[in-house]
């Protein structure tokens, strides 16, 4: 099936080739973009709405709980608008007027069904969905492709926007001289998880990681240390904050291992997003055994 859109009054038509029929209600269409670039920060495209020249992702259902999305991508035609030959629109009856036997011409951007399963099925990197434009999109994973009777491929899409969400914070517990600067970094560390790869969302982690820990013990200018030196302070001078310590080292082994030259010495595996979610998590479990934050 292709997608027709009607731009001067928002209307959306499906069908083969240049036939189709009204969609009623209209569905919810977003510009889409498909990376597979997993380092770095991410960026939707540069379009404010639903140009002729792009991707498309059409949802079918959305479920607001378990935050998963299932639809179609189209992508659009080389020449903008076609003719299409429709039938009568229900949003605008009088259209009627000037139909020919329920038949009316219209030119419609037009966008057609785009499969992504033999794009992406032998990937080695699990491919994120940008949906949105400029900095307003959200960040999707592909958890399934099914084939259709339509011949579409209907793709469901989960959410990562829960890897971003930290416990609480009560800034007034931590000491008053660092407040402002861990306050940054956690900031700085939930629109990194909202924009970037799973590489950049562990960088943040690490740094917000070692801020906390340099504010528990009070350290500034010259008397400041790296994470490895501040995890071994914590383990040392305080017994009871074992979980705390552990989280901490999982941060620094993740951003360890995502640098290329230690991926490549030790042969290990590609970071993915569960491990971005790992380090999330890591960093908010630390806040609320330190007495900064709490679970709500």
């Amino acid at each position: 099936m292709n997608l027709g859109i009607d731009k001067d009054c928002n209307l959306f038509y499906e069908g083969k080739a240049s036939w189709g029929h009204a969609v009623w209600p209209s569905p919810v269409v977003t510009p889409a973009e498909i990376v597979t670039e997993l380092e770095g920060r991410l960026h939707s495209e540069d379009r404010r709405n639903l140009d002729a020249d792009g991707m498309v992702f059409r949802e079918d259902s959305f479920d607001p709980v378990t935050r998963v999305r299932r639809g179609r991508f189209y992508q659009a035609g080389e020449r903008q608008p076609s003719e299409w030959h429709v039938q009568v629109h229900p949003a605008v009856p009088n259209e009627a007027f000037r139909a020919d036997q329920g038949i009316i011409k219209k030119s419609l951007d037009t966008f057609y069904r785009h499969t992504i399963w033999h794009q992406f099925s032998k990937c080695q990197k699990q491919p994120l969905v940008l949906l949105g434009f400029e900095d307003r999109f959200t960040i999707w994973n592909i958890i399934d492709i099914e084939s259709i009777s339509t011949g579409e491929d209907l793709v469901t899409l989960k959410s990562c926007s829960s890897l971003g969400i930290l416990p609480e914070v009560e800034s007034s517990k931590m000491p008053e001289s660092s407040r402002k600067a861990v306050m940054e970094s956690l900031h700085i560390f939930v629109d990194e998880v909202h924009r970037a790869a799973p590489a950049s969302v562990i960088d943040r982690a690490r740094d917000s990681v070692s801020q906390v820990l340099l504010a528990y013990f009070d350290l500034e200018g010259e008397n400041a240390k790296d994470l490895s030196a501040l995890i071994k302070d914590l383990e040392r001078k305080d017994s009871q904050k074992v979980i705390a310590v552990a989280a901490a080292k999982i941060i620094a082994r993740l951003h360890a291992r995502a640098k290329p030259v230690e991926k490549t010495k030790r042969s290990l595996r590609d970071i993915c997003q569960q491990d971005a979610e790992l380090a999330a998590q890591c960093l908010g479990v630390i806040l609320c055994e330190l007495g900064w934050a709490n679970w709500r």
